[in-house]
């Protein structure tokens, strides 16, 4: 009766491990790997105005420095691919010679996730990688 009941035991004992084990493994070709990092992404910077004409404007580029580029007609549209690692950032600035309305957005992968209006001769948006 002991030598039944260990056996019993083990298959339970057994079971359970390969169930476990069973539903513990993950499909690596199923998986969400947005919040993993480094990974490449399509950075889209825009500035429009209804008041500016022109403007200076400032962007963080592919290879995470800053590019600035002087008198560019508004709207501007500026699209990237960088490869970014958590808390760098995605950037966008601009310097207007008087006040304006300038509207700017951040796209990542065509999703807007950073917008701001501005009504001063300068602004800075940044969208922080998480």
């Amino acid at each position: 009766m002991k030598n039944k009941c260990l056996k019993f035991f083990n298959q339970i004992l057994a079971f359970g491990c390969i169930t476990f084990l069973f539903f513990s493994c993950n499909n690596d070709d199923n998986h969400d790997d947005s919040g993993k990092y480094p990974k490449r992404v399509s950075i889209e910077y825009k500035l429009t105005s209804t008041t500016a004409v022109t403007a200076n404007v400032q962007y963080r580029n592919e290879t995470g420095g800053m590019t600035s580029l002087d008198n560019q007609t508004l709207p501007f549209s500026k699209t990237i691919t960088r490869e970014v690692n958590k808390f760098e950032d995605a950037s966008v600035g601009y310097g207007a010679n008087q006040s304006a309305t300038v509207k700017m957005d951040i796209l990542v992968n065509g999703i807007l996730v950073k917008t701001q209006t501005n009504t001063s001769s300068t602004g800075a948006l940044v969208y922080l990688f998480e």
